[in-house]
Order: structure tokens, then sequence, then C-alpha cells
């Protein structure tokens, strides 16, 4: 990876903010020497601040609507997906029922609506 290259993935994280100073110094020994570069950031700065601009203007949610939601979705269990039990007994019904014709169909719930997932028939092929 030639140094343009580097500096130039290295600049939006720049601008954002979010290099280390190791990288950053890095960034700026290059910058130095390079117009292009050099050019890239300064117009890089001015998106960034637009972008910054209409991000602090939208409107916010509040505290208690927040809450409100985050209760309901508790409480209707909207977020729950447990995938690792889910993918262990698939796994353990195919294995078991592979080669004995038997039917499987696995389902997932996601905000309390049922997704078919997958429907093995008889001959254990056979897809949804």
């Amino acid at each position: 990876m030639t140094d343009c290259e580097k500096a130039l993935e290295l600049i939006p994280w720049y601008v954002a903010g979010s290099l280390s100073e190791e990288e950053t110094g890095e960034l700026a020994m290059h910058l130095v020497e390079c117009d292009a570069c050099r050019s890239e950031l300064a117009r890089m700065v001015p998106v960034a601040l637009d972008v910054k601009a209409v991000i602090d203007a939208m409107p916010t949610v509040s505290a208690e609507l927040r809450e409100q939601v985050e209760e309901r979705v508790k409480r209707s269990g909207a977020a729950g997906v447990d995938v690792g039990s889910f993918l262990l007994g698939l796994s353990m019904g195919l294995s078991s029922a592979k080669g004995r014709g038997v039917p499987l169909q696995g389902d997932l719930r996601i905000l309390g609506r049922k997704v078919p997932l997958f429907r093995l028939g008889e001959g254990g092929n056979d897809r949804d």
C-alpha cells in the first residue's frame, strides 16, 4: 500500500476525530509532503461539518418516550432472539432426522410475527 492509499483511508477517520495519536502523527507527516492528500482533507472537512450540522439539527427523542418504547419491546418479547439455542436445536434435529424421512420445520418469531425459515418434508429436502 502506498503512502497516499493509506492516507486516503485515514483521512475520514481523522476528520471524525477517531484516529490514534500514532495514526494522526503518521497522517500529518504525509500531509506535509503531499498536495493531493491535503486537497482531499480540505474537501472532506466541509462535508463532515455539513453532516454534523444536519445531525445536530435533527429532533431528538425524549428520554420518556425512549423508556416507553423500551418497556413495550421488553413486555412483548419482540427483541428476544436466542440464535445459539435455535442453531443447536436445528443441528440436533437435522442430524437425528437425516435419512429417516422425519419432517422438520423451522420458524422464527420477529416482532411477534412467525417467519418460516425452512421446511423439510418426507424426503428431507423440500424447501419453502
